[in-house]
């Protein structure tokens, strides 16, 4: 084989060699963010749904407080479905809860068991308008605490 082919067969092996490297890399890397990219939707997902949950339970006691102020009276339809509603949001609460830090971080899963407590030691039958008034402020601190959570937590996943 002259000279002149074996460079050229030279040259056509670094060139696949080199072809199929960055190739590899660039499947790779590709197959990274597409996995990071999903976990980041997962997190988002996860605390969207967490915030909507806690903000209908603040909107369930909030109800309740206005009503026992005498500033507006509910139907007992309302109530039945406003009741519904929180039974919905309090199950996913706690089941994001246990959940726990598999998704969402552990600064949010401490703040739903603080909730999650708070709301088990009310004593509705004998001071209802305190322990809704609790309630009420008790899901407005998580909210708070879980918001602040998932921007710092979401923000970190972008970086």
């Amino acid at each position: 084989m002259s000279e002149f082919l074996q460079g050229i067969l030279v040259a056509l092996i670094l060139a696949l060699a080199v072809s199929v490297i960055t190739a590899y890399i660039t499947v790779r890397l590709s197959l990274k963010q597409f996995y990071s990219q999903r976990w980041w939707d997962k997190k988002a997902e996860a605390y969207s749904q967490i915030l909507e949950h806690l903000s209908y339970l603040k909107y369930y006691y909030s109800e309740w407080f206005d009503e026992l102020q005498a500033d507006v009276i509910m139907s007992t339809d309302y109530k039945k479905k406003l009741f519904e509603g929180y039974q919905r949001s309090r199950e996913s609460v706690t089941r994001a809860a246990a959940i726990g830090e598999f998704i969402v971080s552990e600064t949010t899963t401490k703040a739903l068991s603080r909730l999650l407590s708070e709301l088990f030691k009310q004593h509705f039958e004998e001071n209802f308008y305190e322990a809704v008034e609790k309630s009420r402020d008790a899901v407005a601190e998580c909210i708070k605490v879980v918001r602040e959570d998932a921007k710092e937590a979401l923000l970190k996943m972008m970086h």
